[in-house]
């Protein structure tokens, strides 16, 4: 009796081992989670924000939505049609502490980036490629380094999840149209266009997918008949665009319809763009991924799978083609947020040769052996010389290769040496049919996921160098130091990023007042401020009576009427005790003492005096710079000629006599840059001393 209750109370085995076994959909669930939260505490550890003005016109617009319930920039009206991420994120900025939103808003934005694995899994599936690969393929969109821009405060996030949920549904309404597949396509779509109005080709591709879908069925009326749904949607969001006019409804970029459409640059920039897209996949999906399209183009196993193929197809070619277009009209540079989108989808095209069993596996060798070639012809790293690298994630990864390595050349020889082997093993893998999907996606996924820790670690470190120059110690000085509304006071020579970081962090600066020479940081709303002959801050002819923060970062300034209450290393927060006045006023030297290539030297005396005195300064440079001769050009005409010896001070004293403002000039060569900064020597702060004697 003891033995059958035994038997009674212990499950059978079969049961019990179904208990625990797990589920393609359970691990998908975990791989979004842990991205999600893998990517937060990435986010984390990013300092501030340092994309602008992109990030500070988001932030700012989402802040005054919050706030006010309109898109407002610096209090004025800002016409602005990337308006989703904005409205998504406004109930972020209820909170008071600036960081408390900005970490708040990277939470968001990781959970809803990490969706697009959702997308992605769902359209693998629809195509009937099998449910583990659907889930490695989810892994990888996950692991790619444009990720990283879950850390920014962006539409991308937003837009990423939303272009892979409309190829999904546009490669469902495309293999079999119904209404709900069909509206699917144009709320996404339409979404997607409103996080980023690039996107807006999503429509346009879509039609074009139709037509040629029609074509090749030989019945082009019944497929356009079909769809008549997402036309006429489509058709309804077109007429208030032909009635106001591109120019209206683009707003911020209405300078698109204004560029230039020369076909020579825009076909050199989207072959880098190209190469670069293929270099972001991982490289060794990429020889399967093309035989993958070709394939579902020509010998396509399902409706689904041409559609997909086709619009895919479309797709990638409008995006780069977007990207080149930006890049040959002055960007001048890879432009990745452009195009990133589409790169899980080179992920689903290679599912789609794997699930075929590894057919032609000469030519996905030759493949492969071409990529190799090209590769050496076309190599990663010089995508990132220069500047090259500030809009590609895959670029900030290969910027901290050569900074761990030290030497370009080395590092260079790393990145070849990689992607030869990634070329070897894809086209080795061709031969092993059985193993060669979970290999080679295992592959890309591990290199993407090393590319992302390379793309985490060079924006950290890049954010932390500006927080350090430009926000340290206290990010929210201004605010802190509880003087009211602040203006800031944008100096020639400025950064215009530095600029913005202020703004981003302190609510209390709500005026922008820019200095004769110098340039706004974007397009919104700023005042024009000149200096008066009494040193007074004027706007359209009054003078300016209250807080300023004013930008060091190309000028020193120092006031009169004020006390200085905060600083950064580049910016000076003064509270006014009477009227504030410039009382000397260096332009184009910068905040770490280097002269740029001309400037000049201005004193105002105070009210009901004159000045009657000397200007002391002294000029230096470092060891191993050229000797310099640089020439000082006082009122009276007299020109002062400063030789300027490496290693050695140079003491120089100017005579000043004058009852109004006072001027000097100077002018040297170029010794040494800094970035775009080109420099000649440097100069310590000048010190005006009385002394009757100098008139």
């Amino acid at each position: 009796m003891a033995a059958d209750a035994r038997t009674d109370l212990a499950p059978p085995r079969a049961h019990s081992l179904a208990a625990v076994r797990i589920t393609p959909v359970q691990v998908l669930v975990l791989v979004v989670a842990a991205s999600a939260i893998g990517r937060t505490l990435a986010a984390w550890g990013r300092a501030t924000p340092i994309y602008f003005p992109d990030e500070y016109i988001y932030s700012e617009v989402g802040r005054s939505i919050a706030e006010h319930g309109r898109p407002l920039v610096r209090g004025a009206s800002a016409h602005f049609p990337a308006l989703l991420q904005p409205i998504l994120t406004a109930p972020a900025w209820l909170f008071d502490d600036v960081g408390t939103s900005y970490r708040t808003i990277q939470v968001i934005n990781a959970v809803v980036m990490s969706l697009g694995a959702v997308a992605i899994f769902w359209l693998a599936r629809r195509l009937g490629i099998g449910q583990w690969l659907a889930v490695a393929l989810a892994a990888f969109t996950l692991a790619i380094p444009d990720m990283n821009y879950s850390a920014w405060i962006l539409a991308d996030p937003f837009a990423f999840p939303l272009v892979l949920a409309s190829v999904a549904a546009a490669t469902a309404a495309l293999d079999k149209p119904t209404k709900r597949t069909q509206v699917a396509f144009v709320l996404c779509a339409g979404l997607a266009t409103f996080a980023r109005v690039q996107f807006v080709v999503l429509p346009v591709c879509f039609v074009a997918a139709v037509v040629i879908a029609g074509l090749r069925e030989r019945r082009l009326k019944a497929a356009i008949r079909e769809q008549r749904l997402v036309l006429g949607l489509l058709a309804l969001g077109v007429l208030p665009v032909f009635l106001a006019g591109p120019r209206s409804v683009l707003g911020y970029y209405d300078s698109v319809v204004s560029l230039d459409l020369s076909p020579l640059p825009i076909l050199r920039w989207m072959g880098s763009d190209g190469m670069l897209l293929l270099y972001s996949s991982g490289w060794v999906l990429v020889p399967g991924a093309l035989l993958g399209l070709a394939l579902a183009l020509w010998k396509p196993r399902s409706r689904a799978e041409f559609g997909f193929a086709a619009f895919s197809s479309l797709v990638a070619l409008a995006v780069v083609f977007e990207a080149a277009l930006y890049a040959a009209n002055g960007a001048d540079r890879i432009q990745e947020r452009y195009f990133f989108a589409v790169l899980p989808l080179i992920g689903v095209l290679f599912a789609l040769f794997a699930t075929r069993g590894f057919p032609h596996r000469v030519p996905h060798a030759l493949i492969a052996g071409a990529a190799l070639a090209l590769s050496a012809r076309v190599p990663l790293a010089g995508f990132s010389a220069a500047d090259g690298k500030s809009n590609s994630p895959l670029l900030f990864a290969v910027g901290i290769l050569e900074q761990k390595i030290g030497d370009v050349g080395l590092a260079s020889l790393a990145i070849a040496i990689t992607v030869a082997l990634l070329s070897l093993v894809a086209a080795a893998m061709g031969f092993l049919p059985r193993f060669a999907a979970p290999v080679l996606v295992a592959v890309a996924i591990v290199a993407a996921s090393v590319a992302s820790v390379g793309t985490v670690t060079f924006g950290h470190q890049a954010a932390s160098n500006v927080y350090d120059t430009t926000l340290w110690p206290d990010p929210a000085y201004v605010d802190h130091a509880e003087l009211g509304n602040v203006a800031l006071l944008a100096a020639p020579s400025n950064d215009r990023g530095f600029t913005t970081e202020q703004l981003f962090w302190n609510r209390s600066i709500d005026r922008l007042l820019v200095l004769p020479d110098a340039s706004p940081p974007d397009a919104f709303a700023f005042e024009q401020a000149t200096i008066g002959d009494d040193g007074s801050i004027l706007i359209e002819g009054k003078t300016y009576t209250g807080p300023l923060l004013v930008d060091s970062f190309g000028a020193t300034a120092e006031l009169r009427g004020a006390e200085q209450v905060a600083r950064t290393r580049i910016y000076r927060l003064w509270r006014p005790e009477g009227t504030p006045r410039l009382s000397l006023y260096v332009v184009n030297r910068f905040y770490d003492g280097w002269l740029g290539l001309t400037g000049s030297v201005k004193l105002w005396p105070d009210e009901g005096e004159k000045l009657a005195g000397r200007l002391g300064l002294a000029l230096s440079l470092p060891p191993g710079l050229p000797e310099t001769e640089m020439r000082m050009k006082l009122p009276d005409g007299t020109l002062k000629e400063v030789d300027v010896k490496p290693g050695e001070v140079v003491p120089v004293s100017m005579p000043v006599c004058s009852s109004g403002p006072w001027s000097a000039t100077y002018e040297g060569p170029v010794t040494t840059n800094f970035g775009e900064r080109l420099v000649t020597v440097r100069m310590t702060k000048p010190i005006y001393t009385p002394d009757p004697s100098a008139c």
